[in-house]
C-alpha cells in the first residue's frame, strides 16, 4: 500500500504478505491495523476488484468505518491506474530479477526487505503514483 499525506505531501509504503492469499479475514485485519495506525485521520482507499474486499463482512466494516474511512473501486481490469502495480514492477524486475529462493521463507524475507526498502524512498513513491495517472506533479508537491 503507498500512502500519501496530502497536507505534507509525505509518502510511505506499508505491506502485507500473506501465504494464503488475501482472505477476507485477513481484509478486516488490515483495515483495523490502519484504524490503529493512523488514528482519526481519515484515510481513503483506493483497491482493486479483489474477491475479498468485495466480501459482505469487509463491505459492513467500511460502512460501521465511514467517518474515517472512504474507499473507491479502480475500474475493473486496469492495473495502469494502480500505484502499487509499478512498485511490484520495479521489485521484481529490480530485486527479484534473476533470484531463485531456496523456499518460501526465504522468498518472503526478499520480498519484505525490497519493500522495506523502497518504504520511505519518496521520490519512487511519487513516481509510483504519478504514473498511475491518478495524481498529478502539484498534488505531490513536485509543482
Amino acid at each position: 500500500m503507498i500512502c500519501l499525506n496530502t497536507r505534507s505531501k509525505r509518502t510511505t509504503a506499508i505491506a502485507w504478505l500473506s501465504k494464503r492469499g488475501m482472505r477476507k479475514e485477513k481484509i478486516i485485519s488490515i483495515l483495523e491495523d490502519l484504524k490503529l495506525r493512523y488514528g482519526r485521520k481519515r484515510l481513503v482507499l483506493i483497491w482493486d476488484g479483489l474477491p475479498a474486499h468485495k466480501a459482505k463482512i469487509v463491505q459492513t466494516f467500511i460502512r460501521e468505518n465511514a467517518s474515517w474511512l472512504t474507499v473507491h473501486r479502480f475500474p475493473a481490469y486496469s492495473p495502469e491506474f494502480n500505484p502499487q502495480e509499478f512498485m511490484w514492477s520495479a521489485v521484481k524486475r529490480k530485486d527479484m530479477g534473476n533470484y531463485c529462493p531456496n523456499g518460501s521463507t526465504q522468498l518472503r524475507t526478499k520480498v519484505y526487505r525490497s519493500l522495506k526498502n523502497r518504504k520511505n524512498k519518496s521520490s519512487f513513491l511519487r513516481g509510483c503514483l504519478k504514473a498511475s495517472g491518478l495524481f498529478i506533479a502539484k498534488e505531490l508537491g513536485e509543482g
